[in-house]
C-alpha cells in the first residue's frame, strides 16, 4: 500500500473538507496535515521567509509516495493557505537547498480533493493546481469532488472516493 499525505485547508477547520479527509483516513491509513495550523509565510522575493513551516511541510512530501491536496472551492479559487503553499512551491525552483527536493517530488502522485456547493469545480479552481503541478514536472493524477451545499454526505463521500483508495491499495 502506498503512504498517502493530505495536506488541506478549509476556513472550517471541522467543515466540509475535513469530512471528506475524516472519510478518507477511515478507509486507508493516511496522515493529515491541517496547513491553516502552520507558519507558511508569503513568498518572499529575497527568501528572508525561512525560518517558517514551509520546509517542513516539503520533508513531509517527500516521505509519502501520494499526496492529496484538500481545498474545498471558495470563489473558483483555493484557500488563502494553499495560495501560500503553491505560491512557495517557487522555493523549490529557485534555492539551491529546496531544488533537488522540488525534483524529488516528480516521483509522487498528487491529487485534488474538492467539496463545493456545485455539480463539479470549476475549470479555474481546477487549471491553477493542474498547470502549477505540470510547471512543476509533478504528476497530477486525479481529481475527487463531492457536492455538499449545506454538509457533505459521508455515504457519497465513500463511494466517491473509493476509486482513489482502490488505486492507493493496489499499490
Amino acid at each position: 500500500m502506498k503512504n498517502v499525505l493530505t495536506l488541506y485547508s478549509s476556513a472550517r477547520p471541522r467543515g466540509n473538507t475535513f469530512s471528506m479527509v475524516k472519510v478518507l483516513t477511515d478507509l486507508i491509513p493516511s496522515e493529515t496535515l491541517y496547513l491553516d495550523d502552520l507558519n507558511i509565510r508569503d513568498y518572499d522575493y529575497d527568501f528572508g521567509n525561512q525560518s517558517d513551516d514551509f520546509a517542513g511541510v516539503i520533508d513531509r512530501m517527500l516521505k509519502a509516495d501520494v499526496i492529496v491536496f484538500a481545498c474545498p472551492e471558495y470563489w473558483y479559487a483555493l484557500t488563502p493557505t494553499f495560495k501560500r503553499l503553491f505560491d512557495r512551491f517557487t522555493d523549490l525552483t529557485e534555492l539551491e537547498c529546496l531544488k533537488v527536493k522540488g525534483k524529488a517530488l516528480r516521483t509522487k502522485q498528487f491529487h485534488l480533493f474538492t467539496t463545493s456547493a456545485s455539480d463539479k469545480p470549476s475549470d479555474a479552481f481546477i487549471s491553477v493546481v493542474s498547470h502549477t503541478l505540470k510547471y512543476l514536472g509533478w504528476e497530477f493524477a486525479g481529481l475527487v469532488h463531492v457536492y455538499c451545499e449545506n454538509r457533505l454526505d459521508e455515504r457519497e463521500a465513500k463511494l466517491v472516493l473509493s476509486d482513489f483508495v482502490g488505486q492507493v491499495s493496489r499499490g
